[in-house]
């Protein structure tokens, strides 16, 4: 599957597909609870521009199938997920996280992203686009084990 990424700030008009996306049993999973709770937040803020964080969506030429949070300056924070199920299990992950950060974040010098200690799968990806395990921490909003991985740009 050959895929044209873009990514564009998330509209007001978005808000019930990106509610829809999060509450897919595969995303629910790992984002839930307070954790959710500050996404959705946070996304509300983003409409009244009071948000430290931007909200994309990923598209394939028109068709939007992913959803990314970002933070930060010259380190930022990542987080995201393939929210459509037929991109799911492509090998798109990978390719979309270096295209995107290539794109808009080619000025930074590192990138965080802090999946839960048990997502496998993510990690693994996470790994092949380069980033490396930092560490290990409790996270306030899922008290489980997450760990803190980091991409330094230069590798990229």
């Amino acid at each position: 599957m050959h895929v044209a990424f873009r990514f564009k700030p998330i509209e007001v008009s978005q808000r019930e597909l990106i509610h829809r996306w999060l509450k897919k049993d595969y995303i629910a999973e790992w984002i839930h609870g307070k954790g959710l709770q500050n996404t959705l937040n946070g996304i509300e803020e983003f409409f009244q521009n009071t948000s430290p964080a931007t909200y994309w969506i990923g598209y394939d030429e028109k068709t939007p199938f992913a959803f990314l949070i970002t933070e930060g300056g010259e380190t930022i924070t990542l987080d995201l997920f393939i929210c459509e199920e037929s991109y799911l299990g492509k090998g798109l992950a990978v390719p979309m996280i270096r295209e995107f950060l290539k794109t808009h974040f080619p000025h930074v010098k590192r990138v965080l992203i802090d999946p839960e200690k048990t997502n496998r799968r993510a990690i693994h990806v996470y790994e092949k686009a380069g980033f490396k395990i930092i560490g290990e921490f409790i996270a306030s909003w899922h008290p489980v084990p997450h760990y803190q991985m980091e991409l330094l740009m230069e590798n990229l």
